[in-house]
């Protein structure tokens, strides 16, 4: 008879001799976050030692070989070596680079192994290889299943769930009274389809309030950010036509200085202009007469005097016309 010896202080099993080894059980929470390995009572006829792994002892599930052809789970011997760094059957060095899938011909006698199905306890009585028992599991008619219905605790088989469903109290339909609520089969008693109906119009009344109170705070929010962005706008605006304004006061007033010195300039000409005709009227009249004398009134227009109020009435004039 097997005897073992179950250890909590990993510093045990590193002390532990070779042939010890196989005899100590490790606590599975203290090595293994996730257990793997098929359960040894699950299957039929006798089971070869080789095909055990050598931390759980339960029969090889996704198994890995190191070295010295000692056999794990994979999960197992990865959940070993976070705290070691040797093999855990015979002490030698052991690291996860050195893990090999398994031989060939133990996996074929692995999977060539009869098992029982894992819903044995719900009345499943198939026996089939290993390689073929999670085909089974799968669509096993004794497999558990919870309850589509929502809310609904319990779990039945497969074969079972078409009748639960017929009877299962969180089973739900629409009323036949064509109000179009869902209603359960302990609910339908009590149902009203007028005020579950006014219920649900409360809600919706209720829902399309909180969404025009939404839509008028989005609203007042966006007019609040035009308002800004006007008045914004506005103040730029007012002070680029204010630059502008001041931009034309120059120019008007750079204008008037030029025009100003036009007209000096002009009335420089001018008098320059009268002086000169001036003084061809005076030579001309200094000169002895080869005709007639003109008549008075002739004498008159020709006179320097009036030659020259006539010149500045015309310059006036044009001065003004400019």
């Amino acid at each position: 008879m097997l005897t073992a010896k179950i250890v909590s202080n990993p510093a045990e099993v590193n002390e532990a001799k070779p042939e010890d080894v196989s005899k100590i059980l490790i606590p599975v929470t203290h090595h293994l976050s996730n257990r793997m390995g098929y359960d040894l009572e699950r299957f039929v006829g006798y089971v070869n030692e080789g095909l055990l792994c050598c931390v759980c002892r339960d029969v090889l599930e996704d198994p890995l070989q190191a070295p010295c052809e000692h056999a794990f789970c994979s999960s197992c011997i990865h959940g070993w070596l976070v705290h070691h760094n040797t093999c855990p059957e015979d002490r030698l060095p052991l690291d996860i680079t050195h893990l090999r899938p398994l031989f060939r011909y133990m996996r074929n006698d692995l999977a060539r192994l009869q098992v029982r199905c894992v819903f044995r306890p719900q009345g499943c009585e198939v026996i089939c290889a290993l390689e073929s028992v999670h085909r089974h599991e799968q669509q096993c008619d004794y497999a558990l299943l919870n309850c589509s219905n929502a809310g609904c605790p319990v779990q039945v088989s497969r074969r079972s769930l078409e009748a639960h469903l017929c009877v299962c109290e969180y089973s739900s339909r629409v009323c036949a009274s064509g109000c179009g609520c869902t209603i359960l089969n302990t609910e339908e008693a009590q149902h009203n389809c007028v005020l579950e109906l006014r219920a649900e119009l409360d809600m919706l009344r209720a829902e399309l309030d909180c969404k025009v109170e939404e839509v008028r705070h989005e609203m007042e929010s966006r007019l609040d950010s035009q308002r800004r962005h006007m008045v914004q706008k506005e103040s730029l605006l007012r002070s680029e036509v204010d630059e502008l304004k001041g931009q034309l006061s120059r120019v008007m007033s750079d204008v008037r200085v030029l025009l100003g010195a036009e007209r000096v300039r002009r009335q420089e000409l001018e008098k320059v202009e009268l002086l000169e005709l001036l003084k061809k009227e005076g030579l001309r009249t200094a000169t002895p007469s080869e005709a007639a004398p003109p008549p008075a009134e002739v004498q008159r227009k020709l006179s320097p005097r009036s030659l020259a109020l006539d010149c500045i009435k015309r310059k006036n004039r044009e001065v003004t016309v400019i």
